[in-house]
């Protein structure tokens, strides 16, 4: 606390405690033999402005600020300095003072100047400030584990994400596939087998993701392992080959997608405007069409009418450059021909529906 208001008071110079007396007028009066000793400095260098010249240069103007503003309102005041001692070291002091008044008192009385006392806290300041540094390397510390751990997670989530796909898009090929074939065949039990260690490992990787995704703050999918892969999808086929095209809508459709088919880049803008599909697979060959160009007149459009839609390469299996190609111009991603049926599921299911891997 700062010394109370009080009548005149002369700073005691039998007490080792820095005390200061000032004028109205902010000189200084009178200093201590403790403040002497401290700052070397004689009863006269302190008089008048003198007192302040041991205040370090850099805290002067906040030192000053706050003297004018406690005189001006006769209000005590408590301020902390770096204040140079007698060897030239500058040590953290806390300056505790208080108005004096006349005997009439603060209501009536002549207002005669502030009394004060300088502690020295030096120490106690340095404590503060390693303090301080310690708890802000462990705050950085903490942000840096703290993201490093999302990242972590994140990368993990992603990983899994990769596996869930193919896992499912296998279990629905291989179903199909044991349907088509006879009861009790040698070929039938090895298709039952591989579709019930495909819907094992699809429940194995849908738990992992739904731990990855909490472990990296989001909310767990929650999409049953029975539903169909591509169910409510709407693809579109722009194949102008009736066997090839014919094979995808057939993959497609066993995966749960709705799929139709068009033959050329006319016929696939049509149907983008009257059925707005959720993804379509072009042929990157076919004769007397551009594929390319039918993806830059798709990226033309705005969004509302499919500027936005995903879009797969269908490329030659003898043209490794030409999915690079493909994607450059505007495609989300490139497959070979032959397409396989597991790529092909695995692929639309990660293009359209990234929430769910």
């Amino acid at each position: 606390m700062a010394p109370a208001a009080s009548h005149c008071v002369k700073p005691d110079d039998t007490v080792p405690l820095m005390l200061w007396r000032a004028r109205p007028d902010m000189s200084c009066e009178h200093t201590s033999r403790a403040w002497l000793e401290f700052t070397g400095y004689s009863a006269e260098q302190a008089k008048g402005d003198g007192w302040s010249r041991v205040v370090h240069v850099e805290d002067l103007a906040r030192w000053l600020d706050s003297c004018v503003r406690a005189f001006d309102a006769r209000e005590p005041f408590e301020i902390e300095y770096r204040m140079r001692r007698h060897d030239g070291e500058y040590r953290w002091v806390l300056d505790r003072a208080a108005p004096q008044f006349s005997r009439e008192g603060a209501a009536s009385g002549l207002f005669l100047g502030f009394v004060g006392i300088c502690i020295d806290i030096d120490e106690r300041k340095h404590a503060e400030e390693a303090l301080a540094r310690s708890l802000e390397r462990e705050r950085k510390l903490r942000i840096s584990t703290e993201q490093s751990s999302r990242a972590k997670d994140g990368f993990l989530a992603s990983v899994v994400a990769e596996l869930q796909s193919p896992a499912q898009a296998i279990a629905t090929w291989s179903a199909h596939l044991r349907e088509q074939l006879p009861q009790g065949s040698e070929a039938g039990a090895a298709l039952e087998a591989i579709v019930r260690n495909a819907r094992t490992q699809s429940r194995i990787v849908a738990n992992l993701l739904e731990l990855a995704r909490g472990s990296a703050g989001q909310e767990p999918e929650g999409r049953s392992l029975d539903a169909p892969l591509l169910g409510g999808v709407r693809a579109l086929v722009v194949e102008d080959d009736a066997e090839a095209r014919e094979l995808l809508l057939k993959v497609l459709r066993v995966a749960g997608a709705e799929a139709r088919a068009v033959k050329n880049s006319a016929e696939a803008l049509r149907a983008l405007d009257e059925w707005r599909p959720d993804i379509m697979l072009s042929d990157m060959g076919m004769r007397g069409d551009d594929a390319y160009v039918l993806i830059r007149a798709v990226r033309a459009l705005p969004a509302e009418r499919g500027g936005c839609l995903r879009a797969a390469a269908l490329t030659g299996e003898s043209e490794p450059q030409m999915a690079s190609r493909a994607v450059a111009a505007g495609y989300d991603a490139g497959l070979a021909k032959p397409v396989e049926p597991v790529a092909l599921l695995a692929t639309v299911a990660r293009l359209v529906q990234p929430a769910r891997v």
